[in-house]
């Protein structure tokens, strides 16, 4: 009886010819998606350096006031920006904002509370907060919107709303498949006229 089962069933161990292919087609998948997700991430590091890169050098034009004939100081440094991304960005998806402070230890502090004293203090400038930006409501960053004059401290950022294609890292970083990159540079305008 022996016999007889061993010669119509064949052994378990010479049977493999398959199981390369199965485990090729169990790993496979993971093996890409983990590959497709080291190339994402590396294009959001290239993305990254270059954007701070593009807005370093873009601070160091605009800290001197340069501006081009026919265009606006604003609008300089927009096409800056753009220029120095290298078309790997959309230029329509690029914010650049500016903050003007009057010295560095105003960079990323509320305006003063008066009444009450501490933050959040809305109510009426010169009353409840002293109003450095000039706006009219307390702000928790003081800075005022623009490119300032000779001699103020600009703060540049540049953002990028970077879109996800891999499906695993959407659920896992950013919001709705979308994280936000952001470079800054600090400069002091130079004494320029």
């Amino acid at each position: 009886m022996h016999n007889a089962m061993s010669s119509s069933c064949p052994p378990i161990r010479s049977n493999i010819r398959g199981t390369a292919a199965l485990e090729f087609s169990l790993l496979a998948p993971v093996m890409f998606l983990l590959l497709i997700g080291v190339i994402e991430l590396s294009m959001i590091m290239f993305a990254t350096a270059t954007m701070e890169s593009a807005t370093v050098n873009t601070a160091r034009m605009g800290k001197t006031g340069y501006v081009a004939p026919n265009t606006t100081r604003q609008q300089e440094i927009l096409n800056s920006v753009e220029v120095r991304t290298a078309g790997l960005l959309d230029p329509a998806k690029i914010a650049v904002t500016t903050k003007v402070y009057a010295n560095l230890n105003q960079i990323g502090q509320p305006e003063p509370c008066i009444n009450p004293p501490v933050a959040p203090c809305p109510g009426v400038p010169g009353v409840n907060f002293t109003d450095i930006n000039g706006n009219g409501v307390w702000d928790a960053d003081m800075g005022a919107a623009g490119l300032g004059n000779a001699g103020d401290i600009v703060v540049y950022t540049v953002s990028y709303p970077w879109a996800l294609m891999t499906p695993v890292l959407k659920n896992f970083i950013g919001q709705n498949g979308i994280i936000t990159l952001e470079a800054r540079s600090v400069v002091k305008n130079e004494p320029y006229n």
